[in-house]
């Protein structure tokens, strides 16, 4: 790899750890990255996102046990059943066309961006969702982190609340717990079918390693009120890009 590639992937790894820490959405810095500095195909650069994702997770929960904060037994057992569906949503990403692909990611940020704005009282009873609700979101949070992984943060967000509350530090540390087993079994599965550009995938993975341990600080510091001012912020932003890749990839 070109150095100067080398050096933009890191740096947008930094900036793509920290925001997936807090929110999600981000991984979109690291296609883009991979797409304009390091020249790889959309078959190429999905697959070898998954590196750092799992960094992503691993120094988020890192950085948050750091802080004092631990992921009970109950946030592994609820994020467990997100593994099988990461090898299939693998499967899915190796098979179907690229203007899936950017639908797909499309469509479900915009539905997390809907979600995210929408005002609750603060007094207003927290629903109740049915027992098999978050084994369900969790699996389904899998399959979308094998397929797409961009998101998987907004993704998991939603899907964690059921299980954890409003409280969006404790969410946000079950799914690091969720983006470390999903990141394990996903990259697992492209790694078989040799569809991971190693050099610039372990670049991402240095610089998201980085941005998320520290966003991990940032977000105990802050609060739960900042981190979703960060989580609307950037799912307004990805949307926009997505929607114009589709149409780019429509078009061609």
């Amino acid at each position: 790899m070109d150095p100067l590639a080398i050096a933009i992937t890191i740096v947008a790894g930094v900036a793509m750890g920290a925001i997936n820490n807090l929110a999600g959405g981000a991984g979109v810095l690291g296609l883009m990255a991979f797409e304009y500095a390091c020249g790889l195909p959309l078959a190429q650069a999905n697959p070898s996102m998954r590196v750092a994702a799992l960094c992503v997770g691993l120094f988020a929960f890192l950085g948050y046990r750091r802080n004092g904060l631990r992921a009970p037994l109950r946030m592994w057992l609820a994020s467990a059943w997100a593994i099988p569906g990461a090898p299939l949503g693998s499967w899915l990403a190796l098979q179907l066309p690229d203007w899936c692909f950017w639908g797909y990611l499309t469509t479900v940020l915009a539905l997390l961006l809907r979600q995210q704005t929408r005002k609750v009282a603060a007094d207003a009873p927290a629903k109740v969702y049915p027992p098999w609700a978050g084994p369900l979101g969790c699996f389904l949070a899998g399959v979308h982190m094998g397929y797409a992984q961009v998101g998987v943060g907004l993704l998991s967000t939603l899907v964690l609340t059921a299980s954890f509350g409003r409280d969006l530090l404790a969410v946000n540390m079950a799914k690091s717990t969720l983006v470390v087993l999903t990141g394990v079994a996903s990259a697992a599965s492209f790694a078989s079918e040799d569809a991971i550009a190693w050099q610039p995938a372990l670049a991402l993975a240095a610089g998201a390693a980085i941005g998320s341990y520290h966003a991990s600080r940032w977000a105990m510091a802050k609060g739960s009120t900042a981190v979703r001012k960060v989580v609307v912020g950037v799912t307004s932003v990805m949307v926009v890009y997505t929607a114009v890749k589709l149409a780019l990839t429509l078009a061609m």
